[in-house]
């Protein structure tokens, strides 16, 4: 086998041991410790180059392992057990009504998290790779200043850095509440309570996957999306079957439909829409904001005069573009957001020393009942 499909076939515990002279003197730092940032330090590790890879979590994972994919897989595969259990019926098997206990469903949902992010924790011993607890910030173009856990400063020189630092939350400000019953991906994977009525902004994939566990747990849940169909952006064939399914699950799913105000009363949340089929105000006692879905979270303190970019560049694409040209030890694996194939992303640019910039775009898995995926 050649050394290239050799490359190709890696797998994560399987070290590659391709150690060059040059190699071996390359000092990497990669910035995030999600899929696309743990999946690049690794593979670093593996060609035999000197890796540093820093995260504020106590274990690589990234949003995607402690606030995203796996602990919504979780809920969801808790769903999908109801859901299944209700359904057994209709083959002779019947079963009553679950009683869920919140505080042993978090609790596990916090296992499954802790266990996969210490299992990354061992595989960075394993490969030997340098992690930091902290946040970075740029010094300049090779020199990163990092504020560890211990409120303890060390400065951290590079040769080549690949900023994998994930996405945050989006919320529109003119629907900012000062309300714990206004949540967003993170607080409502939390699962505080079950509320009694759940509003859901915006028909995409993070939405309705919590929408639908929300909905398995008891909720009354409500969809509003201002497009004429779910899920934008997928092929309308796949998202039919989808909505027919989320029809029977759903109290309501508003298509063409925007809000136009929040305002809390008593004991609710008092949405006010506008759209053709529209016939009146709804109140209900829960809001997940998710109208914009996740923005970049590449803001890293120091960026512009670390990577001698310029930040009024709107899009986090076309500020990578303008630095490409300038700042040669600049990668990024793929796409700063938290998508579902970021690791294929982060071991290009562990294998790519020629600065290049990958601005392909990044092809996401949504993880309904059923699941859609676009080629």
């Amino acid at each position: 086998m050649s050394a290239v499909s050799r490359k190709d076939n890696h797998f994560m515990n399987e070290p590659l041991n391709e150690n060059s002279e040059a190699m071996q003197k390359l000092r990497i730092a990669v910035v995030g410790g999600g899929p696309g940032g743990y999946a690049a330090a690794f593979l670093a590790a593996d060609l035999g180059m000197q890796v540093t890879l820093i995260d504020p979590e106590t274990n690589p994972g990234g949003v995607c392992l402690y606030r995203g994919c796996i602990p919504s897989k979780a809920l969801l595969h808790v769903a999908k057990l109801i859901e299944e259990s209700q359904q057994a019926k209709n083959w002779g098997i019947a079963f009553p009504e679950p009683k869920i206990d919140l505080t042993r469903l978090r609790s596990w949902k916090e296992s499954v998290v802790k266990k996969l992010t210490g299992g990354l924790g061992q595989l960075s011993k394993q490969r030997r790779v340098e992690y930091i607890q902290g946040r970075a910030a740029f010094e300049n173009s090779t020199t990163l200043r990092i504020t560890r856990a211990d409120a303890t400063e060390i400065p951290l020189s590079f040769d080549r850095i690949i900023l994998a630092t994930g996405s945050r939350p989006a919320i529109i400000p003119a629907f900012k509440l000062d309300s714990p019953r206004l949540m967003d991906s993170t607080g409502a994977l939390n699962l505080e309570d079950i509320p009694g009525s759940l509003l859901v902004v915006g028909g995409g994939y993070i939405g309705l996957e919590l929408g639908s566990v929300y909905a398995a747990l008891g909720t009354r849940v409500t969809v509003v999306e201002m497009l004429p169909g779910l899920l934008p952006g997928a092929d309308r064939d796949l998202v039919l079957p989808l909505h027919k399914r989320l029809e029977k699950m759903f109290e309501a799913i508003l298509l063409n439909t925007t809000v136009a105000s929040l305002k809390e009363e008593g004991a609710g949340i008092r949405a006010t829409f506008e759209g053709a089929a529209i016939t009146s105000n709804r109140r209900p006692s829960y809001l997940r904001h998710r109208r914009r879905g996740r923005r970049a979270h590449a803001r890293a303190q120091g960026f512009a005069r670390g990577t001698r970019c310029r930040r009024n560049h709107r899009r986090t694409q076309s500020r990578l573009r303008a630095c490409r040209d300038s700042c040669r030890c600049l990668h990024r694996p793929g796409s700063c957001l938290v998508r579902f194939n970021r690791d294929s992303g982060g071991k290009r640019k562990s294998r790519d020393q020629s600065g290049e910039v990958s601005l392909g775009r990044i092809r996401p898995c949504r993880h309904t009942g059923p699941s859609r995926g676009n080629d």
